[in-house]
C-alpha cells in the first residue's frame, strides 16, 4: 500500500496532541521538540498535496486570520509586545493546525480524520490520567506534576464521548470490540470527569444526549428492531445495576461530588461568584475600550486571571474586532441548523440523522465555551476545524459514507 504524503501529515497530527494530553500527563514534559517537528512533517505533507490541489481559505478561517492580523497590528498600541507576542505566536499556530485538519477532511471529502483525531486524543488523554491520578478524593493530581488544567481534561472527556460513538464505525457497522471500547472509554471518561469535578464536562454530557434523543429519537426508533430495543433494554438495566452496585459507592469521595454536593459546595459557590465578577469586568473593559481593547491575552495581565470565557475574552482584549474571532461560532451555529432541520432543497443531504448529532455536538460544544476560553486552547482546534470541513462538505451536496447510517433520512 502506498503512503501518500496526506497520511503522513495525519499521523503527525495525531503526534501534536498526543505529545500535549498523552505524553506531557504521564512524563511531565514534552517531547524534545516533538511540536516542532510533528508541526513541520504536518505541513509539509499538506504542501506536498496542495501542490495539486490547492489551499482555500472560507469564511471562517479567514475572520480568524483577520483576528490573528489585526491582533498584531495594535500590539503596540494597546499592549506590551513582550508580554503579547508569544500569545500571538501560539494563537497562530492553533490557527495552522484548524487549517491543515479541514484541509485534509476537505481533501478527503471526509471528516472521519477530525473525529478520530479528537477520539484518540481523548483516549490518550483518559489512559493517562488515570496512570497518574494519585488521589481519587481529591482535585485531578498528576504524579508528574504536568500543570494540565482540569477544566481542560474535562472537556476533552466530555468531546471524546461524542467523537468516540464515530470514531471507529457507526450504528450497526460496529462489531462487538469497537462496542466495548466506546463503553471502556465512556467508564473511563466519567471517572476521569468525577475525580477532577469538572462540573460544565459532566453537564455538557448530558446536553449532548439529551439533544440527540430529543433531535433524533423518532429516527432512531423508526429504524430499531424489536431485537435491538430488547437489548438496550438489558444492557442499561444491567449497566444501571453495576453503576449503582459497584461505582456509586465511589462517587462520594470525588471532587465532583464534594464541589457540587459535600463540603466543597459552598466554595463552589464563591468560584461562580468570582467568575461572574470576571465576566463583568471583561465587558466592563469592553466599554472602556470598545476598539482596540486591552491587547490580545492582556485581560489576564491585567487582571490576574482569564475571564473563564470564550465569549467575552475577545471583545475585552479586541473590543469589537473581537467578532471576528466570534463571528465564525456563530455562522457555523447557523449554518448547522439549515443542514439539519431547513426544508431548502439546497440544504438537503442523504445523512439527516448526523447532522442533528453534529449540532447536538456543537451546542454542547459552546456550552462549554461559557467556562473556558477555546481562543488560547488547543482541543477546540480539532471541534472547529471538522465543522468547518464539515459544512463545506454538505453544502456540495457530498455524503461521507463512512458516517452515514444504512437508510436515508
Amino acid at each position: 500500500m502506498r503512503i501518500r504524503a496526506i497520511d503522513i501529515s495525519k499521523l503527525a497530527i495525531y503526534g501534536i496532541f498526543l505529545n500535549y494530553y498523552c505524553y506531557f500527563i504521564i512524563r511531565g514534559s514534552f517531547i524534545p521538540m516533538g511540536t516542532y517537528i510533528f508541526s513541520g512533517i504536518a505541513i509539509v505533507g499538506v504542501m506536498v498535496t496542495a501542490a495539486n490541489e490547492p489551499i482555500k481559505f472560507d469564511i471562517d478561517i479567514k475572520c480568524w486570520i483577520w483576528y490573528g492580523i489585526f491582533s498584531l497590528a495594535t500590539i503596540f498600541i494597546v499592549a506590551s509586545p513582550t508580554h503579547v507576542i508569544d500569545g500571538l505566536i501560539k494563537y497562530f499556530q492553533r490557527l495552522i493546525i484548524i487549517i491543515l485538519i479541514t484541509y485534509i477532511c476537505e481533501h478527503e471529502e471526509s471528516i472521519v480524520f477530525a473525529i478520530r483525531t479528537l477520539a484518540v486524543t481523548a483516549i490518550g488523554c483518559a489512559v493517562a490520567s488515570l496512570m497518574t491520578m494519585n488521589d481519587y478524593s481529591q482535585k485531578l493530581s498528576m504524579e508528574s506534576g504536568a500543570t494540565v488544567s482540569t477544566n481542560d481534561i474535562g472537556s476533552i472527556m466530555a468531546f471524546g464521548c461524542f467523537a468516540i460513538l464515530f470514531a471507529f464505525g457507526v450504528g450497526n457497522k460496529s462489531n462487538i470490540y469497537k462496542t466495548l471500547l466506546k463503553i471502556a472509554y465512556i467508564v473511563a471518561a466519567m471517572s476521569v470527569i468525577s475525580v477532577a469535578g469538572s462540573r460544565k464536562s459532566i453537564l455538557s454530557i448530558i446536553i449532548l444526549f439529551a439533544l440527540i434523543f430529543v433531535f433524533c429519537g423518532r429516527d432512531f426508533f423508526e429504524r430499531m428492531t424489536s431485537v435491538q430495543f430488547v437489548s438496550i433494554i438489558i444492557v442499561g438495566i444491567l449497566a444501571a445495576f453495576v453503576v449503582y452496585t459497584y461505582l456509586l459507592p465511589y462517587f462520594e469521595d470525588t471532587n465532583l461530588y464534594v464541589r457540587m454536593f459535600g463540603r466543597g459546595a459552598e466554595r463552589t459557590a464563591q468560584s461562580d461568584e468570582s467568575r461572574l465578577e470576571l465576566y463583568k469586568m471583561a465587558l466592563t473593559e469592553f466599554i472602556r475600550h470598545p476598539l482596540f481593547g486591552l491587547g490580545y491575552n492582556n485581560y489576564s495581565y491585567l487582571h490576574g486571571s482569564y475571564t473563564h470565557s470564550t465569549y467575552v475574552e475577545p471583545l475585552a482584549c479586541s473590543g469589537v474586532f473581537g467578532l471576528l474571532y466570534l463571528a465564525p461560532y456563530v455562522h457555523i451555529l447557523i449554518q448547522q441548523i439549515k443542514f439539519s432541520f431547513s426544508k431548502d432543497g439546497r440544504y438537503i443531504t442523504e445523512n439527516r440523522v448526523f447532522q442533528k448529532e453534529m449540532l447536538a455536538f456543537y451546542i454542547a460544544f459552546l456550552f462549554v465555551a461559557i467556562g473556558i476560553p477555546y481562543i488560547y486552547k488547543d482541543i477546540p482546534c480539532i471541534v472547529l476545524a471538522m465543522f468547518v470541513a464539515w459544512q463545506n462538505i454538505s453544502s456540495k451536496g457530498k455524503t461521507d459514507s463512512r458516517l452515514t447510517y444504512n437508510n436515508k433520512n
